[in-house]
């Protein structure tokens, strides 16, 4: 059996290392940004309204439109970074794997390899790729969440728990089903293509009639697979989606109960609700 990954692709990988760690360390910088608002809002509330600074606010204003337009640039860098990784990732591998599907003597290889290469090459600069990037800073959202009151930061740990468990039972449930309706695809696509190359062998045959049927229902069986993956794989992103915003709105809950307990002040109230849905935004995405 073939080693997974395959060492090609762990080699050009390496070679692409300096964009990744670049976008890790502009993805560090741009997590920290975002925690601007949160403390924006804070000081808002419990700073410029109660003693109506407008110095004050013209002041946070600025501070934070500037942090704002920092993140803005570095997170177009790091999208940048991954583009550029993905089409090194190309120049390596692209000649090599397109020889050795040449040579397979399987029709429609070359092409449906090539399209599974493009898959994975496009998903290295896409928001998979920077979701990835963002999951490991969730815990600072965390430790601000902490900060501002240890309910908070408890409740911000169970729902991180709670959207990973979720994707980690989608993956489950849908890998099989994707992967089946991958191959079907594949299958129907190659039955295809073979079928156009000898086109007039098949016409002189008389097999027209008979090759449709094949191909159409190669072509349904792979999308009756891929539809059962995507119902799966829907229900699953409805009801983390669901979960999240839930969470959102319970943080609310929480930061208004503690505040009328005098535990934390106003503008907590909106933060909590910022940085929980911050924290579980990469991990939405992910699932």
């Amino acid at each position: 059996m073939a080693p997974f990954p395959p060492a090609p692709l762990v080699a050009a990988l390496r070679a692409c290392r300096p964009h990744l760690l670049a976008a890790a360390a502009f993805s560090a910088l741009i997590n920290i940004l975002f925690l601007a608002p949160t403390l924006y809002m804070m000081q808002v509330y419990d700073r410029v309204v109660p003693t109506e600074g407008q110095l004050t606010l013209l002041y946070l204003t600025l501070i934070v439109a500037f942090a704002l337009a920092v993140l803005a640039i570095l997170d177009a860098v790091r999208s940048r970074l991954l583009v550029l990784a993905s089409l090194r990732l190309d120049r390596l591998m692209a000649g090599g794997l397109l020889q050795r599907l040449m040579s397979a003597a399987i029709p429609g290889a070359s092409q449906q390899g090539m399209r599974d290469f493009d898959l994975v090459r496009q998903t290295l600069s896409g928001p998979a790729a920077l979701a990835l990037f963002d999951v490991p800073w969730t815990p600072i959202y965390v430790l601000a969440a902490f900060m501002i009151h240890p309910a908070l930061g408890a409740m911000t740990i169970v729902g991180a728990g709670l959207l990973v468990g979720l994707a980690a039972l989608n993956e489950r449930a849908t890998r099989s089903r994707t992967r089946q309706a991958l191959g079907a695809q594949a299958k129907a696509y190659a039955s295809q293509e073979a079928a156009a190359a000898n086109g007039e062998v098949v016409r002189a045959l008389g097999m027209r009639g008979a090759l449709r049927e094949r191909q159409l229902a190669d072509r349904r069986q792979g999308l009756d697979l891929s539809a059962r993956a995507q119902l799966v794989g829907g229900g699953y992103a409805a009801l983390t989606k669901f979960v999240r915003v839930f969470l959102q709105s319970a943080a609310l809950g929480l930061g208004a109960w503690l505040a009328v307990e005098r535990q934390i002040s106003a503008g907590a109230i909106i933060a909590a609700s910022v940085l929980m849905s911050r924290a579980f935004q990469p991990i939405e995405q992910l699932v």
